[in-house]
């Protein structure tokens, strides 16, 4: 199924509502001459897709529920994924996002920290506008509370990869299904608690959550050397020593002067990375099989979030075309791989 024109009448009618959330529930909340949602309105500023503002509102559709309703929703799943971006681009050091300086680049690396933190409440507030029965809402507040701990923890252990002394794919993939797959999980799960559906469809919901979001990070990860993610440098998940899915399978199967050389590469300071290096660590993920192996998780974990909704055409071809939405930005790749 192609997502895109629903996805794309869906943003046509209900983004400018959902903007109008992002922006008032800053300026409404703060004290009055608070920079705060200056510097929020200059972070969702730079752009993004709005795919966890508007996948909300998608499932509402397949579950009979006027969209409108979870507008509020999707404003506080979007509010939340970019917290993380803010604080993810200070702990990464990046310096652009979207073709813009990020944050801390612009306020200053207090400021950045101090945006993160009161996004992560504005997502919350977002909520006071939901117009659901009390006890609904509570529910999906505490589901927004505890997918932002699973995504922090995520990002915890994604550091906790650099120091292992064999860091492993399990890891990873225990790594990603909490600091990725959470930002999936609540758009997903949390519509279908506010639509009122079974227990079994927030459950099946879930479990294709979790495999969106893997397929999502492997995306990332291919995406950083052989595409262009708006960060200012090809390789800059490797610039800061990342151990992402390419990483770590190269790690485990290329020749070992070639895996000696990359290590090396990891754990050199950033500043020392140079395109040369990205153009050397491309051809080796070629050679040794990673790129391959990490185009092949993707096509797995498609067709496992697809089955997880077997029992619900609709939801399953809606997890599948979210699948392929995402996977726009390297479909070029998979092409160029035999492995559309």
């Amino acid at each position: 199924m192609d997502l895109r024109p629903r996805f794309d009448a869906t943003t046509q009618a209900f983004l400018p509502a959902i903007e109008a959330v992002l922006d008032a529930v800053p300026r409404e909340s703060c004290p009055p001459g608070s920079t705060l949602p200056e510097m929020c309105a200059y972070h969702l500023g730079t752009g993004g897709k709005r795919i966890r503002a508007l996948v909300p509102l998608l499932v509402a559709q397949d579950l009979g529920t006027d969209p409108a309703d979870l507008v509020p929703f999707g404003a506080a799943c979007e509010m939340l994924h970019n917290a993380t971006l803010v604080h993810d681009d200070l702990q990464d050091g990046d310096t652009v996002r979207r073709g813009e300086p990020t944050v801390w680049r612009r306020f200053g690396e207090a400021q950045a920290v101090n945006l993160g933190d009161a996004m992560f409440y504005f997502a919350l507030l977002c909520l006071d506008r939901l117009a659901f029965p009390p006890e609904r809402r509570a529910r999906v507040a505490r589901l927004l509370l505890v997918e932002t701990l699973r995504v922090i923890d995520g990002q915890e252990r994604e550091f906790a990869l650099k120091t292992l002394e064999a860091p492993t794919l399990e890891a990873y993939t225990r790594m990603v299904e909490g600091k990725t797959s959470g930002l999936f999980v609540l758009p997903l799960q949390g519509a279908a608690l506010l639509c009122g559906a079974p227990a079994e469809v927030e459950s099946a919901l879930c479990e294709a959550a979790r495999h969106l979001g893997v397929l999502f990070q492997i995306q990332d990860d291919v995406l950083d050397l052989y595409g262009e993610k708006g960060r200012g440098e090809r390789g800059s998940d490797l610039a800061e020593g990342k151990r992402s899915v390419l990483v770590l399978h190269a790690l485990a199967h290329a020749p070992v002067p070639d895996a000696a050389w990359l290590t090396a590469l990891l754990d050199a300071p950033r500043e020392a990375f140079t395109p040369a290096h990205a153009a050397r660590a491309a051809e080796l993920f070629r050679s040794s099989g990673s790129l391959a192996f990490a185009i092949d998780g993707i096509r797995a974990r498609r067709e496992r979030a697809r089955a997880a909704l077997a029992r619900w055409p609709a939801l399953a071809e809606l997890a599948e075309g979210l699948c392929d939405l995402s996977l726009g930005p390297i479909h070029g790749i998979l092409l160029e791989e035999g492995r559309p």
